[in-house]
């Protein structure tokens, strides 16, 4: 086994004692977590099996971390959000993910993160490799188009715990540390098996209705976030649904609810045009569909840390071309 990069925190005061009534274990989570810059332990993997675990990681990033992206890497790396959140970048496309998220890089897509700078994001991840990988990865829900998936609540604990255990490992049990790797991947994936599989008493075309009324949804708001009015019982009021219905299903999918979904678009597509060179903060503000110019700042403020005017003069300052 081999550990790279970063400091670790051993099990002593107060974090020990937080714990009191439960079996311990030589580290403390909480304490390793919060004095780890970065870590990451090793193993030797070989792609001819069905699912081999090359390493495990975890990271608490800065502010200005570099982009990371699947391009270079043969494998599948799985990363879990606990704190913060992070840019995900697919096909150029920037969505949002954020805490108590699972997001997968594939080697075979066009896809990479940034963490936010205003809220760096913490996680651990894994990297699988296999002839079977991409089989396990679409049992857990990350089909072709699914690239991020929340982590059921009653889940949580059980898979942060397994991704902890692998920097947690008992001297004997270092000497055959990739059982100790397949064995954690294991739980991790039967709880996001179960989670993708919860309630599957419903038939494949409802499944499918489901997914054709997210991609109706998603189509919908492409084409009509500039409009101030857009509300998501507009929207199921078009697909012939209840508003109740398509608010769950939609949530369920995309891991935020309509309303968060939709500001994040707005604010994201603030951001585009400020980059395209659109300088009148009225003009972006009408364009993303918000009617009142100061609400569109303070909501930008809220998702990117800073006022639109103050963002607007950095990218002057790179000399970006005024329209």
């Amino acid at each position: 086994m081999r550990e790279t990069g970063g400091t670790c925190g051993k099990n002593h005061g107060r974090a020990g004692r937080r714990h009191k009534g439960r079996k311990r274990c030589f580290m403390d989570m909480y304490e390793f977590e919060r004095k780890t810059t970065s870590l990451t332990v090793m193993n030797n993997s070989s792609g001819n099996i069905d699912i081999g675990i090359g390493h495990y990681g975890y990271e608490n990033t800065q502010p200005d971390k570099d982009f990371v992206g699947a391009k270079g890497y043969p494998t599948f790396r799985l990363h879990y959000i606990i704190r913060g959140s992070i840019q995900l970048f697919v096909d150029g496309k920037k969505t949002a993910v954020k805490k108590e998220h699972c997001f997968l890089l594939r080697p075979d897509k066009d896809i990479g993160y940034k963490t936010n700078p205003q809220n760096p994001a913490s996680f651990y991840w894994v990297s699988v490799s296999g002839q079977k990988c991409r089989e396990f990865f679409a049992d857990m829900g990350f089909t072709e188009g699914t690239h991020f998936l929340p982590v059921p609540k009653e889940a949580r604990r059980v898979i942060h715990r397994a991704f902890f255990n692998n920097f947690n490992v008992e001297e004997p049990l270092k000497d055959v540390i990739g059982t100790v790797f397949i064995e954690n991947f294991i739980k991790i994936f039967q709880q996001m098996y179960i989670a993708a599989h919860r309630g599957q008493t419903h038939t494949a075309e409802t499944g499918v209705k489901r997914n054709g009324y997210i991609e109706q949804t998603l189509e919908y708001i492409n084409r009509h976030y500039a409009e101030p009015d857009l509300t998501l019982r507009g929207i199921a009021h078009e697909l012939h649904l209840h508003e109740n219905y398509l608010s769950h299903i939609f949530s369920v999918a995309m891991g935020l609810p309509f309303r968060e979904y939709l500001t994040q678009k707005r604010i994201e597509t603030s951001c585009a045009l400020m980059e395209q060179g659109y300088t009148s903060i009225g003009r972006i503000a009408e364009a993303v569909g918000f009617a009142d110019a100061l609400y569109f700042s303070k909501v930008f403020k809220r998702y990117n840390g800073i006022a639109p005017s103050e963002h607007l003069k950095k990218l002057q300052n790179n000399n970006t071309p005024p329209r």
